[in-house]
């Protein structure tokens, strides 16, 4: 289990390295509503996660992905290199916007959230509307549903990179349950800067992370290839 935590780890950082996730967290706790629509979007951030990877590994080990000679293991393979290559593709996209340095629009109703749209709008910016984050959980997903762990383990390597997948905006919201008098002093200069630099981040995160897909694929394969 935990060779298979170590092998997510570089995925599990670059889900939770999301700057729109961190600054709508930082938004919802400067508002001062980190301990009600701040708790619920952090959430349901990890509620996607965790249901998402589940339905992922559940179907993969239906298709036996776990026999390393089968199909459905290689298959798992190849999605892996062309997700990698679809973040090659965003690599591109982002750097070609990095001189905009506007909020999504939608972050100026954040502050009419209720706890419910709270929990939604962490569950869509954790996957469905994240171009970076469903490749991964994807990808992940697959990982996991490849490795050879009995079913407790299989239940807490979700968690645990679920959770891994949150840790950066549990920071801000942590925050704002324990000082929320300070939250506007600690963290505006971190949105402001965030905002100013996502573009990049993204960049360098979408071309790291690439290649580390691309790279894993083609190696499985290379093994798989080797053995037979």
């Amino acid at each position: 289990m935990l060779a298979v935590l170590a092998d997510l780890l570089t995925i599990g950082v670059g889900v939770a390295i999301s700057p729109i996730a961190i600054v709508t967290v930082i938004l919802l706790a400067t508002a001062g509503k980190g301990r009600t629509t701040g708790t619920a979007f952090v959430l349901g951030c990890y509620a996607f996660a965790v249901l998402f990877l589940t339905i992922l590994v559940v179907i993969g080990r239906a298709a036996r992905t776990d026999e390393p000679e089968s199909g459905a293991h290689i298959t798992v393979d190849v999605v892996e290199i062309v997700l990698g290559l679809i973040l090659l593709v965003l690599a591109v996209l982002q750097w070609r916007k990095r001189s905009s340095h506007e909020p999504p629009a939608w972050m100026a109703k954040l502050d009419g959230l209720t706890v419910v749209n709270a929990f939604i709008v962490g569950m869509l910016i954790s996957g469905p509307l994240s171009p970076k984050d469903l490749p991964l959980l994807v990808a992940a997903g697959g990982r996991i549903s490849q490795a050879s762990l009995a079913l407790w383990e299989i239940v807490a390597v979700i968690l645990i990179f679920s959770l891994i997948g949150i840790a950066a905006i549990l920071v801000p919201w942590i925050i704002s349950v324990i000082s929320p008098g300070s939250v506007e002093a600690r963290l505006s200069g971190v949105r402001t800067w965030l905002m100013a630099n996502h573009a990049v981040i993204m960049t360098l995160l979408f071309l790291l992370l690439g290649v580390k897909l691309i790279g894993a694929g083609v190696a499985d394969l290379a093994t798989l290839g080797g053995g037979s």
